[in-house]
């Protein structure tokens, strides 16, 4: 297997778990009362959303590599 995709596997596999977890902390969050705990989870939250919207970019920029 070449490189570009081992690391698309690799990447892929990191947004499957980073969505699961962003998943877990949601429903933990919808259970949470209001307060600065709940603030916290959501600003968590969107950190693994940016992190897994970062590696999908990766995903794409590796994949036009392969295309050329």
């Amino acid at each position: 297997m070449n490189k570009p995709t081992e690391d698309i596997l690799t990447l892929s596999q990191e947004v499957k778990e980073i969505s699961d977890e962003i998943a877990n902390m949601k429903r933990k969050k919808r259970l949470m009362p209001d307060g600065e705990e709940k603030e916290e989870l959501r600003e968590d939250i969107k950190i693994k959303q940016y992190q897994a919207l970062f590696y999908i970019e990766m995903i794409e920029n590796l994949l036009k590599t392969i295309k050329k």
